[in-house]
């Protein structure tokens, strides 16, 4: 016995159990905390720190054979601390990342963080506004950074500290920052390569521009606003409002040569009046008879000694929007841009990086912010007799979603790459099935945005970033020009001295023939995050261990709102540069946003964090932490309003577990998940049942010295067992085999939601309360451990915190052979010996549904909370059922608290002998006859209690009835076939079936 762990220590003892000896930081259950209700905050204490302290995240092989599987975070942002969003990325990364260890495989799981370039000098801007009231400009670049890298540093321990305290099993040891030496070297090599490749080229084009950061953003930082009606628009970076979704008609006076016809102005209309001095021509369509006769002629421009060529464009000009006359804008709007280029037209930037006008406006105009030139020229044209009105009209703005300025369309030499020939063999990986995604569906946007790829802008003019390795060269006596022409040079290295030895060799000069000036921009953070699968893995140094055994990975999952921004290009910059493809699987999940479907956004006051939710939080303290924040006292005040909504009550402690198992039932198949923190708190109780369902299979134990967690028990072979314990073995197996196939298909809501239902009404409802009553062979005992073990196992990937508590209670054999964890446990499989078992599972699925029936005729009788036994008789079809029924006699009677009177066959049933005085009373007989496979009791007795226009017996209806509405409309909604797992379809509707027959009845 010195080698059984005693289950009376187990129990009662005061201290903490130690696993074993030898092994670092064993004191991780509380057993303390087993004499009490379950405790999340004890639960978790302690586990992260003895499973990293034993190394069990890092890549290691534990069985024959083993297979390799790595996979990378996506790196979240150093902005600030994760949200929910997260917390499901993380979970879905780990129930995988859990399942491929315990089966054994080499899991090398690599975690990392973005400097996150636009996104985090904003917010390290409005930070030092706040605390000291300067801008960056005030601090200057070197102090600007070294405060960036503050903020950096304080960012990435509340980040690390949060994925370990939702149970994130990440190898530490192999972190990375995509601005740390090795990846910056990796972001340099890769743009050199693509550069001397000829696939990354400079080119001015128009660009999204924010004046606020007086930097190009990308399409995924804008905020698209449609605005019906006028309307008085407050930007964040402007003190006053703005008038927008309006229209305004401009004359154009045309020109009248010598022998011309004599023509009427043309009225054009805009919603951009301040760009007026960026015309360059105006524009028809060739078909409108209005103006068949302005073809060929000019008009004079409102403000500039010029005139503007009528142009005819049937692609830019509807003839039923506004007059049919529009104003071309090359450098200012997308659209003109296309025209100017269908018709040779000049191109003149009229803007300033600050959003003020150039000197390309007339003096009184220079310095003007755009906004404010917008009521200046308005007023200029009134005076001019040129102004004629403005109406109501339907505007499209955008908005930077990182400043709050409305961007403007302006032409900008910026670095491109060349995306066609990447897109195309990233497509082709898909089609040839080199790629695979989870869900399929997400391949037609793949194969839309790649079959119609635009080149990719890399540069931002930002502070914080990687630096772009590439030099303008300038030979001794070029003339040197303030703007950028097609004759320039430039040449990119990963150092100084690389390009120096480039330009040398290449144009055959000495190093003092020129001088070289490094870009000042810095490149997109998607740049560098596309490299990410390689890059943490030690590329470029392609014979580093880690990029030989672990790349390429086996698995990329991320949102599918970044499906483009960052996965596409993984695959297209990864495969370039490598030529592999930089994962095998894609799985995708969705947005998650608050109950109301609103996106989650801190000035909406609606974020969660995933450290709230595991700890709890008052309302109050919601609040405080707004109002530490650098919102804008508008914004605060919008997002307390939001809290007051949200979480009026704060947010109770749910622990992990709970967290974790709440995520993983969202299917991700849907379009977007609206978190319902009322199923989290739900889950938390099923923690509770989970712990209290332990404890009371320890106290079954404790007088079974023998039975024990065993190395082979995975393939135990019972012989003397009861046919409830037979059934609960092969409701097991089908389990084992529910949750391996669905972990191959990534379906992860269909195994949570399985096991939680096994759990809760299989092993608990039915199961235990059986194992109370029934007489009991020791092999008994041996099931109802077997089972709980193998049960622990199967959810650990999901709850891992819960599972390792429970599972190291446990009594089993101590030897240093046995895992130190139940991480590192083979996780279930199918045991073939318990095959034998499933011929009794039609028997005791009727057994429950006699169970159930008993149960609800009791309740709809009024009879539920009677003291004395009901008295009843039961008549089977088959002899088999009869058979059953009897050897189970003992459970049924104390389950249902009735006494069997007579228990035959059918043929035995005389139903002659019913007459109509019979009552349903606490000691009247009444029989149930179940058919098979019917299995719904037709009671023959005429019921007539007198207790059925009771109160009670009302509101019980009126109960049913509700429960039936919901269900209907819960089943008859368009997307309930789509989204909801068929096996919780079929469950609802036979719970519905249940419903209607219990209100007939």
């Amino acid at each position: 016995m010195n080698n059984i762990i005693s289950r009376s220590i187990l129990i009662k003892s005061l201290s903490k159990r130690c696993y074993s000896s030898g092994q670092k930081n064993s004191n991780i259950i509380s057993l303390d905390a087993f004499k009490t209700s379950f405790d999340s905050k004890v639960v978790e204490e302690n586990k992260y720190q003895f499973w990293e302290n034993n190394d069990l995240f890092k890549p290691k092989s534990r069985r024959e054979n083993a297979s390799r599987f790595s996979l990378v975070l996506p790196p979240p942002n150093i902005t600030g601390s994760l949200h929910i969003g997260h917390a499901l990325t993380n979970t879905i990364q780990d129930i995988v990342v859990r399942y491929q260890r315990m089966m054994g495989n080499e899991v090398l799981w690599v975690p990392g963080l973005d400097h996150s370039g636009i996104a985090t000098q904003v917010v390290v801007e409005k930070e030092i506004k706040s605390r000291f009231n300067k801008s960056r400009y005030d601090l200057g670049k070197d102090k600007f950074i070294q405060q960036v890298f503050e903020w950096n540093k304080e960012y990435s321990t509340i980040i690390n500290n949060q994925l370990r305290m939702t149970g994130s099993s990440l190898d530490w040891s192999r972190s990375v920052f995509t601005l740390d030496k090795q990846r910056d070297n990796a972001v340099k090599e890769a743009f050199v390569r693509l550069f001397d490749q000829g696939l990354i080229y400079r080119s001015t084009r128009l660009v999204n521009w924010c004046p606020q950061l007086q930097s190009v953003i990308s399409d995924i930082e804008v905020d698209h606003m449609t605005i019906e009606k006028p309307t008085q628009l407050k930007l964040k970076t402007r003190e006053k409002t703005i008038e927008v979704g309006v229209i305004y008609n401009i004359r154009y006076k045309v020109i009248q040569n010598d022998g011309e016809e004599v023509l009427d102005d043309l009225i054009v209309s805009t919603t951009r009046p301040e760009t007026i001095f960026g015309d360059t021509a105006v524009a028809i369509h060739p078909q409108d008879a209005r103006y068949l006769k302005y073809h060929n002629r000019k008009v004079q421009h409102p403000f500039l000694p010029k005139q503007l060529p009528i142009v005819l464009d049937s692609i830019l000009v509807d003839m039923k929007l506004g007059t049919g006359v529009v104003k071309i804008t090359p450098a200012h709007d997308f659209n003109d841009y296309q025209c100017s280029q269908r018709h040779n037209l000049e191109q003149i930037n009229i803007l300033n990086s600050n959003g003020t006008l150039n000197e390309q406006v007339p003096i009184e105009y220079q310095g003007v912010d755009r906004i404010d030139a917008r009521y200046k020229v308005i007023e200029a044209l009134k005076t001019k007799g040129l102004y004629i009105d403005k109406k109501p009209h339907p505007t499209q703005l955008h908005i930077c979603s990182r400043s709050g300025d409305l961007l403007e369309p302006v032409l900008k030499p910026q670095w491109y790459v060349n995306c066609k020939q990447m897109a195309e063999k990233a497509v082709e990986y898909v089609k040839s099935g080199q790629i695979k995604f989870s869900p399929e569906h997400h391949q037609d946007s793949w194969f839309r945005w790649l079959e119609n790829i635009q080149d990719w802008c890399i540069s931002r003019q930002l502070w914080w970033g990687n630096e772009i390795p590439v030099y303008k060269v300038h030979f001794r006596n070029q003339i040197v020009k303030d703007e950028e022409s097609d004759s320039d040079v430039w040449v990119a290295g990963k150092t100084k001295e690389e390009v120096i030895q480039k330009v040398q060799n290449q144009y055959k000069c000495s190093i003092d023939e020129f001088t070289l000036h490094q870009d000042p921009d810095v490149l997109d953070t998607w740049f560098s995050s596309s490299l990410f699968p390689i890059s943490s893995l030690g590329w470029p140094n392609t014979l580093s261990e880690d990029y030989q055994k672990y790349y390429p990975l086996n698995l990329m999952e991320t949102g599918s709102d970044i499906l483009f921004f960052w996965v596409a290009r993984m695959v297209m910059m990864c495969s370039t540069l490598t030529g592999t493809i930089p994962f095998s699987t894609i799985l995708l999940h969705p947005m998650i946003r608050d109950s109301q479907g609103r996106k989650m956004s801190k000035s909406l006051g609606n974020v969660i964090d995933p450290l709230h939710v595991i700890n709890g939080v008052s309302l109050q303290e919601l609040k405080d932490n707004l109002t530490r924040s650098n919102l804008s006292e508008k914004e605060k005040q919008i997002a307390v309003k939001g809290l007051d909504k949200e979480f009026p009550n704060g947010i109770q402690k749910c622990g992990v577990d709970s967290l974790r198992i709440s995520l993983s039932q969202y299917p991700l198949s849907g379009k977007d998940i609206n978190l319902d923190m009322s199923k989290i708190m739900g889950n938390r109780l099923f923690c509770n049942k989970m712990w209290n369902a332990s404890k009371f299979v320890m106290q079954q134990l404790a007088d079974q010295p023998d039975v024990m967690v065993t190395l082979d028990m995975d393939n135990t072979k019972f012989k003397e067992i009861t046919p409830i314990d037979k059934w609960i073995l092969s409701e097991m197996q089908d389990l084992i085999a529910m949750a391996n196939q669905n972990f191959q298909t990534y379906n992860l809501s269909q195994i949570s939601q399985t096991l939680y239902s096994f759990f809760q009404y299989d092993f608990c409802d039915f199961y235990l309360e059986s194992f109370k009553v029934q007489s009991k062979t020791k092999e008994s005992y041996m099931v109802l451990l077997n089972v709980l073990e193998q049960f622990l196992r199967l959810i650990h990937p999901f709850m891992p915190y819960i599972s390792e508590d429970l599972w190291q209670r446990l009594p089993k054999i101590s030897t240093n052979q046995y895992p130190i964890s139940i991480m590192i446990t083979q996780y279930p499989q199918v045991n073939s010996s318990h095959d034998q078992y499933k011929d009794i599972k039609p028997q005791i699925h009727q057994f429950k549904e006699i169970i159930h029936q008993i149960r609800s005729f009791k309740t709809q009788h009024s009879l539920t909370n009677q003291p004395q036994s009901l008295t009843i008789e039961l008549y089977m079809e088959s002899q088999q059922m009869l058979d059953t029924i009897s050897q189970q006699k003992n459970v049924l009677e104390k389950i249902t608290n009735c006494s069997v009177h007579a228990l035959s066959l059918l043929t035995q049933y005389n139903p002659s002998t019913i007459t109509d005085k019979d009552h349903i009373k606490p000691n009247t007989n009444f029989n149930l006859v179940f058919k098979n496979p019917i299995l719904t009791p037709t009671t023959t007795t005429t019921i007539t209690n007198n207790n059925n226009n009771s109160p009670s017996h009302q509101q019980q209806k009126e109960k049913i009835k509700n429960l039936i509405a919901q269900l209907e409309n819960e089943i008859n909604s368009p997307l309930f076939k789509e989204k909801v797992p068929a096996n919780v379809q079929k469950l609802k509707l036979e719970k519905l079936e249940k419903y209607k027959l219990e209100l007939l009845k």
